[in-house]
């Protein structure tokens, strides 16, 4: 079991078919290219290291960073470049070393996976500051990085408390820090998932910084990469309609500057689709998506491993219904990056449009466990509490439909099926409020209508999906929904 905190940080004035449960042939087939990384490791010499304290997490991670990611690109000391430094272990205890170094190893692969196009400093390179870390700042200009992160290993008893912060490390300061505590037995069960969710926070993170620097010290620059970069704040926001078109724009000013930029190709492309899956238009969906499927076709032509391409691809896939082709595409993006809670939660939604709710369930807990503070965390909350009203776990469904309002108060859509789930789990009073919050953006939606269209067309999904959904229909009746 994980207990989490974290404490974000004020930036510092200076910056200013489906399967039931998540275990997926891709990672599986990853699970094998690390083996092989663990033998290329071996026949190279490496043997050494695996008898000694990086023990069994450092030895295949650091390998495998050669066989999985692609050439790293010019490092890029202005903006997206980090230092993983040498987690320190605090038991007193040097046999236990280990731990904290192959945590520092697999996060110097992970943030690669998080943060495309950042220079990650090699495992190599901050192990030489193991044990004399002392000023960050001071580090910070030895590497010519704009980041650093530390952190540290606690082992108590039959628990580990792990400690990690993001520091800027020009200024020095904070800006970001989580913690973890986890029973030492199910460390080597949990320790993917603990880095995974560290290099999706931290790439989020570093985005959000280096987006408000650039909107703070550049607020007129038509430069594409500081273009892309308010965008990419914008859209790393709770979701709405003025949050989607906001980043859609700054990345089709981009594109007008570099009209063959991928990421900015993969950026309007990303708005598309969700415009049509979050429902904000009732017309032209099918030429936005035609649209966006062009974009993504010439973005993975130059980059076949772009990740916010392969994201939106999925995504893509399920709303035109092709949902086999949607988990496939997903699995893609958990190939590339094992902790991105966007390739489950779609995993999730096709399994769940294939009639499978159970299943899905599965998924959408993955999504939430690696993402548990994520802007879009919303999203897999609502296909939880959806799935759970159609297995008739109606209480739950409130708690999690509850919850992803909590997380994104601009989700309409949401509203509909809180309503839905208090019906069915006789709370009519509250049932018929949530409705009322729903009916005022969408008063013309009958019973017969109700999600026919967007996310996904009805008539795309599958059958026993659609009898599944006569139950959720039947809670809007209940909840005093028309027709």
């Amino acid at each position: 079991m994980i207990q989490i905190n974290d404490w974000p940080a004020t930036e510092p004035q200076s910056d200013a078919r489906p399967s039931a449960a998540p275990a997926s042939n891709p990672v599986r087939r990853l699970g094998g290219l690390r083996k092989i990384g663990t033998a290329f490791a071996w026949f190279a010499g490496v043997g050494a290291i695996l008898g000694g304290l990086t023990g069994y997490w450092s030895t295949y991670r650091t390998v495998t960073t050669e066989l999985l990611t692609p050439a790293a690109s010019t490092p890029m000391a202005s903006r997206f470049s980090i230092a993983v430094l040498p987690f320190a272990n605090l038991g007193g205890d040097s046999r236990q070393d280990y731990l904290a170094d192959g945590i520092t190893d697999s996060l110097t692969t992970d943030l690669s996976r998080a943060l495309p196009g950042s220079f990650v400093v090699s495992r190599d390179t901050a192990f030489t500051y193991k044990g004399r870390i002392g000023d960050v700042r001071r580090i910070g200009r030895e590497l010519d990085v704009r980041y650093a992160l530390t952190g540290s290993v606690f082992p108590d008893g039959e628990k580990l408390r792990i400690n990690a912060k993001l520091v800027d490390a020009q200024a020095g300061a904070q800006l970001w820090a989580e913690r973890f505590d986890v029973e030492r037995t199910d460390l080597l069960e949990v320790q993917d998932e603990i880095v995974g969710r560290l290099a999706r926070a931290i790439g989020l993170k570093v985005i959000d910084v280096e987006g408000r620097r650039t909107e703070r010290e550049r607020p007129k620059s038509t430069d594409a990469t500081d273009l892309l970069m308010r965008a990419k704040v914008i859209a790393n926001r709770p979701s709405s309609r003025e949050t989607m078109i906001g980043a859609r724009d700054l990345y089709e000013q981009a594109l007008k500057v570099e009209p063959e930029n991928i990421d900015a190709l993969a950026g309007v492309a990303t708005t598309l689709v969700f415009e049509v899956l979050n429902g904000y238009y009732q017309t032209g969906n099918e030429q936005r998506l035609l649209e966006a499927e062009e974009l993504l076709a010439r973005t993975l032509a130059v980059e076949p491993r772009h990740l916010v391409a392969l994201k939106a691809s999925a995504a893509l896939r399920r709303a035109q219904g092709k949902f086999e082709e949607s988990i496939a595409a997903a699995e893609a993006v958990i190939t590339e990056n094992p902790g991105e809670p966007w390739a489950y939660k779609e995993i999730a939604f096709s399994t769940m449009y294939l009639g499978n709710p159970l299943g899905a369930l599965d998924w959408f807990a993955k999504a939430d466990r690696l993402g548990p503070r994520d802007p879009a965390r919303w999203t897999w909350l609502d296909g939880q509490g959806h799935a759970l009203i159609l297995l008739g776990r109606d209480e739950e469904a409130v708690r999690s439909l509850r919850t992803a309002l909590d997380s994104n108060p601009n989700t309409v859509g949401t509203y509909a099926l809180l309503a839905s789930a208090y019906a069915l789990a006789g709370h009519a009073d509250k049932s018929r409020l949530a409705l009322a919050q729903y009916r005022k953006y969408n008063p013309d939606v009958m019973v017969g209508s109700f999600r026919s269209l967007a996310p996904v067309p009805l008539n795309l999904t599958t059958r026993k999906y659609r009898q599944q959904f006569e139950r959720l229909k039947e809670g809007l009746r209940k909840a005093g929904m028309p027709g």
